[in-house]
């Protein structure tokens, strides 16, 4: 990559990001739905330090198989509650 100029590296860069992000396992829809999920009920209930208002979004609008997979991806990004799931997993979903 030396011989790259900056604005080469910054589309490499971006086209490595996408790739990764299309590796997720909910789709960019699926997350802002539940992104949107959990902010209305953390306004209404606060947060409990679980994953509750996550789990049940997964249960009512993804396959049972991949909820695990989806909460492991979620942990691994930092959301090891409600909360922690609007704050740290933003960013690494990549919506917007």
């Amino acid at each position: 990559m030396a011989n790259l100029s900056k604005e080469e590296k910054k589309k490499i860069m971006k086209l490595w990001e996408a790739d990764q992000n299309s590796e997720h396992i909910l789709s960019e829809e699926n997350v802002q739905e539940l992104f949107e999920y959990i902010e209305e009920q953390l306004a209404n209930s606060g947060c409990d330090h679980t994953l509750l208002h996550t789990k049940q979004w997964l249960k009512d609008h993804i396959s049972p198989k991949k909820i695990d997979s989806v909460i492991a991806e979620i942990t691994d990004m930092g959301g090891y509650c409600d909360c922690e799931v609007l704050l740290n997993c933003y960013e690494n979903y990549d919506i917007g």
